[in-house]
């Protein structure tokens, strides 16, 4: 190689000299977060993991403590009502050391009994981890070989870019013949004498840290009132630390064992066939419709391409009844939230398996008025799954998870108090997305409902939900037709349900902005303590169309890196700086983002100033500029799909928006190639020009800290108030509300 080799030795992070983990370190912290959020977080110090790479004893470790099925820490203490999740593995390593950290999520509960959680994990360690046999602990182990072969060797395709960097690291920790899989792959039968030892010298109440993270009140109530708080030097976090005494050492080195603890069972997710069902050939551009009912509309494409046994399927149940009310929507949140609780066990063993499930009562590429189920992984046991989660969806009775119930209602309202907490720039998109959609329910509209909501409403509602469906499906990948149809059938024989009435059919709408206006909608930070100010800008362009997409997508494309240079760099407004195209109900148009210190005003009229300035850069662009931009989109969109749940997920945005443009890249190419300089200049003069008669805008300005600080300096008083919210300033055809500079 011509790289010359400067022979510089890595770096090395702590040293085995440098004791960074000292009496100081190994204490118990308690931190006030900026979010109420409330936490328990244990450290254990040992060395480094890479040289123990082939046997791997910290991922044997980390399997069993994070396991979340029966008999696991997770599952006894979400039992008890004081956990909700909890995370097990190296958190961070470098030459000589590396910290195991055991993370687990709090209930309100959970933190008055921090101490007995703690209990738990130590009689885990000692009575479980440590007390059992070689050969049952053996055998989770050869499961966790033989799943983790089956994943190296069926490996899903992954960015070029992510896995080169992860390539490069590896050079760095492992031999170079065993750069790909070192990381991945058991080389030797793991010596259990030398997780005995790790479990004896670095799992213990001597070598621990503990991080306690809640709420300030809560956290004050458990040391003396005149306790001295300190002051995290760069951003100003409180803390509180306290040593651990000899006597609560003590308490953790001779527990008794707990008859709910226990070692992992053999999971009966793991795959027994790996045999592809079709030749390895391209996919029909097409899926088949294998079930053609006005209660199922079912679909399946044959895909094997990728050599791998593995399928996708995506289910959605359909009733607009769930958009009713703010009341009913959070209804479903609820029994998204239940169901994920319940078959969490489940769901956590075959996602060890290579099978993953997901939930979710949104998405932001296609319509969902109601619940979507997503499936990817491994094939085999999938018709199993899908089938399991049904049932439990349609049999699901909450009077027999009540204490769960309030557990998970503690937990959605503390998730929707903390929205306010989150980016400027959110609350900006969420306040033009209150404009635009209808129905749209708001964070505060359904978290006040929510304070009030029981279980019997949510049975009733859950009743009333799956009384009436449309249930859309798309299978893809290593499965047949045949095997497709019976996945379906099987799954759904569980519901007894009625096609759609009129009423129950969505019906999503979006705002139509008339020619020449502009809609303005201002309001505070909903967080008093945040700095930055944003702006979305939404401009309405109109219906979707195959030539509009590209078209939009071309011109962001190619305003992106003058925004960047000129509007982040230049006139350094902030970090978060965009210009995206968006389809929201088949309506296209381009979203504006921009969040800084400044007043959105001043925001909005330097994004104005930009696009007066863009327009000619546009039209004098370099034809041969032009056609770069034009043939790099082209090669974007020509991408094959990386794998079968991409190409499952592209094809169910179409069944969803029932648009079933199945050739949409092919047409989307075709367009491009076709597009003209002049036509997209055309284009930004009629949608997006400053100096448009026909321009239509949504804009909603969100103003922070900074701004206010500003006016109340010069003794000017701020004109957006908290009664500003929720209300619209309508600009007439003609109006100028953000003048260019002179």
């Amino acid at each position: 190689s011509d790289v010359p080799n400067h022979d510089i030795s890595p770096l090395q992070g702590v040293s085995p000299t440098d004791n960074a983990f000292d009496y100081g370190w190994k204490q118990l912290y308690r931190i006030v977060p900026v979010k109420e959020r409330r936490k328990l977080v244990l450290y254990f110090p040992t060395a480094s993991t890479y040289p123990s790479y082939r046997m791997k004893p910290t991922r044997f470790i980390s399997h069993c403590m994070g396991h979340e099925g029966p008999g696991s820490i997770l599952s006894l203490l979400k039992k008890l009502g004081w956990a909700t999740d909890l995370g097990a593995g190296t958190s961070s390593q470098s030459t000589y050391f590396a910290l195991f950290e055991i993370s687990i999520k709090l209930t309100e509960e959970g933190l008055s009994h921090y101490m007995e959680v703690i209990d738990v994990v130590f009689s885990y360690i000692r009575n479980c981890l440590r007390a059992s046999s070689d050969e049952a602990r053996q055998a989770i182990r050869s499961e966790c070989e033989m799943i983790e072969e089956l994943n190296f060797r069926f490996r899903s395709k992954q960015r070029e870019d992510a896995y080169t960097e992860q390539l490069a690291v590896n050079l760095s920790r492992y031999p170079r013949e065993e750069v790909l899989c070192g990381a991945e792959l058991f080389y030797d039968p793991l010596d259990m004498r030398l997780v005995d030892k790790m479990l004896d010298e670095d799992f213990t109440p001597a070598n621990l840290r503990i991080d306690l993270v809640a709420p300030l009140a809560e956290l004050a109530a458990q040391v003396p009132g005149d306790a001295a708080w300190e002051a995290e030097e760069w951003y100003g976090t409180k803390y509180h630390r306290t040593a651990l005494s000899a006597a609560i050492q003590t308490r953790w080195t001779s527990l008794p064992p707990h008859a709910d603890l226990m070692l992992p069972k053999l999971n009966q997710y793991t795959p027994e066939k790996n045999d592809l069902k079709g030749p390895q050939e391209a996919a029909p551009l097409e899926p088949v419709k294998v079930i053609d009912t006005a209660k199922v509309q079912a679909y399946h494409v044959m895909d094997c391409s990728f050599g791998v046994p593995k399928a996708a399927c995506h289910l959605q149940l359909t009733n607009f009844a769930v958009e009713r009310s703010p009341r009913t929507a959070v209804c479903l949140r609820m029994v998204l939230e239940l169901v994920q609780e319940v078959t969490n066990e489940e769901a956590y063993d075959a996602e060890e398996a290579g099978l993953i499930f997901d939930i979710t009562n949104s998405s932001q590429s296609s319509p969902c008025c109601g619940l979507r189920l997503s499936f990817k992984g491994y094939d085999h046991k999938m018709a199993f799954m899908v089938k399991n989660i049904v049932k439990c969806i349609a049999e699901f009775d909450i009077a027999e998870h009540l204490s769960t119930f309030e557990l998970l209602k503690e937990k959605t309202i503390v998730d929707y108090r903390n929205r306010k907490f989150q980016q400027s720039y959110v609350h900006a998109i969420t306040a033009n997305n209150a404009v635009q959609e209808k129905p749209f329910w708001s964070n505060e509209e359904r978290l006040t409902e929510l304070e009030t909501l029981t279980a019997d409403e949510v049975q009733r509602f859950l009743t009333d939900f799956l009384s009436q469906l449309l249930i859309e499906g798309m299978m893809v990948g290593n499965m047949t037709a045949e095997e497709a149809v019976v996945l379906v059938n099987s799954a759904l024989e569980h519901l007894s349900h009625d096609e759609l009435a009129p009423g129950n059919v969505p019906a999503l709408k979006t705002t139509k902005v008339p020619d020449g206006v502009t809609v303005l909608h201002e309001e505070l930070n909903p967080d008093p303590d945040a700095v930055d100010s944003s702006i979305s800008v939404y401009v309405q362009v109109g219906e979707r169309s195959v030539v509009q997409d590209v078209t939009l997508e071309l011109l962001c494309q190619i305003m992106d890196k003058d925004m960047y240079s000129v509007l982040r760099t230049q006139e350094q407004l902030g970090y978060v700086v965009a210009g995206v195209a968006s389809n929201k109900w088949q309506v296209g148009g381009v979203r504006f983002l921009i969040q800084g210190v400044m007043d959105p005003e001043y925001l909005e009229g330097r994004l104005e100033n930009f696009l007066h300035l863009f327009q000619d850069k546009l039209a004098t662009m370099a034809p041969e500029d032009f056609s770069e931009h034009v043939q790099s989109l082209i090669t974007k969109k020509s991408e094959k799909d990386r794998n079968c749940d991409r190409h499952c997920d592209r094809l169910m945005q179409e069944l969803c928006s029932h648009t079933y443009l199945w050739n949409r890249k092919d047409l989307e190419v075709k367009a491009l190639a076709e597009i003209t300089q002049p036509e997209l200049v055309e284009f930004f003069v009629k949608y997006l020009s400053v100096t448009s008669q026909t321009r239509r805008r949504i804009a909603c300005h969100v103003v922070g800290r900074a701004a206010l600080d500003v006016l109340k300096g010069a003794g000017v008083e701020p004109s957006v108030t908290d009664a500003s919210k929720g209300k619209l300033l309508v600009f007439a055809p003609g109006a100028v509300p953000f003048p260019l500079p002179p």
